[in-house]
């Protein structure tokens, strides 16, 4: 299948302003460092990583809602990274966002109607106001009688569905859902997470969706790709990536989710990292992860930022002994082992 969405050499930097002089640059957090990334028409691309490690300003830059700094996000064969004016709004029509915080996202002033309509208006699409927003309450599962009610009014589940009725009112081709269900109770992201997969399969959308917990991202993706402190260390399809993790930060992420075996969960290994995640204005030279790498090794690792390699059948893997770890040449250091029983 085509790549509906090609993410080529994204940065996005911020700067650091400070000193004597007045809004003197003096450094630049790096959010986003060099990331390559293509989602296939119609399929779920999961992003995974700890907090801070450049997941939601992936998310925004792909949409523009942060600026750039450098590379391309091609959309339908256009790049939305160049594109201004009237180009990147008329493109903006087909890529959507669901946010994480339904309450924060939606105006508490404005009725259901209103917030369901806003982007038609906005973007001049006629329609007939009760028939449309009707439609998009039951697309969500919502009443037609939720239109007249206000976001207060309604249940951390209710609200999200609201969302994501918003991000459906232009009839978008690629939705990016940032943490869609991490703001619900556990018994309610169930069924937000089906009903974005239902939609999917109906309307044929697209999905990039970002979360830190690894079980959603399984549920929901055909491909997982995992991040660590602005650029991707893995990515393969999902299946792949759970059954057999090659990066020690991802085998790291698996060893932490529990295993609803207890035999298994308490004689299985846990990684235990050290220290804590490095900070995007100073990022470590070389591979990024090495700091914390239970299987670091100073030749390369401290000097050579590993590139993403295919290992087979589009599994990518940035790390240098991937394949010496892979065969159990390279074993990680004793203290960074745990029994998890």
């Amino acid at each position: 299948m085509t790549a509906l969405v090609r993410i080529e050499g994204l940065k996005v930097h911020f700067p650091i302003t400070g000193g004597i002089i007045l809004g003197r640059r003096v450094g630049e957090v790096r959010a986003v460092d060099g990331v390559d990334l293509e989602i296939e028409e119609g399929k779920t691309l999961g992003l995974v990583g700890e907090s801070g490690c450049g997941k939601s300003t992936l998310g925004k830059a792909v949409l523009r809602l942060t600026p750039v700094t450098e590379g391309r996000v091609l959309f339908e064969g256009d790049d939305v990274a160049s594109l201004q004016g009237e180009k990147l709004r008329a493109k903006r029509q087909h890529m959507q966002m669901v946010f994480q915080d339904p309450l924060a996202s939606l105006n508490p002033r404005q009725s259901v109607d209103t917030l369901l309509t806003e982007p038609l208006r906005a973007h001049g699409i006629a329609y007939e106001k009760k028939s449309r927003v009707a439609e998009l309450l039951d697309q969500v599962g919502l009443p037609a009688s939720a239109a007249q009610r206000y976001p207060h009014e309604f249940s951390g589940g209710q609200r999200q569905r609201i969302g994501i009725a918003r991000a459906l009112a232009l009839k978008p081709r690629f939705i990016i859902a940032d943490e869609p269900v991490s703001a619900l109770d556990v018994s309610i992201q169930a069924q937000v997470l089906n009903l974005l997969e239902e939609i999917q399969e109906a309307l044929g959308l697209t999905y990039l969706v970002i979360a830190h917990d690894l079980a959603v991202v399984r549920h929901v993706s055909d491909d997982v790709a995992v991040m660590y402190l602005g650029g991707i260390v893995e990515q393969s399809s999902s299946d792949v990536l759970y059954d057999e993790p090659l990066h020690p930060y991802t085998k790291a992420l698996m060893s932490a989710v529990p295993v609803p075996d207890p035999i298994v969960e308490a004689t299985r290994e846990r990684i235990i990292l050290e220290g804590d995640l490095p900070s995007p204005a100073d990022p470590p030279r070389g591979c990024r992860f090495h700091t914390r790498c239970p299987f670091r090794q100073e030749t390369r690792c401290d000097d050579e930022r590993p590139e993403l390699r295919d290992l087979g059948e589009g599994h990518l893997v940035a790390c240098h002994w991937v394949e010496e770890i892979r065969r159990g040449e390279i074993q990680p250091r004793a203290q960074d082992l745990a029994a998890s029983g």
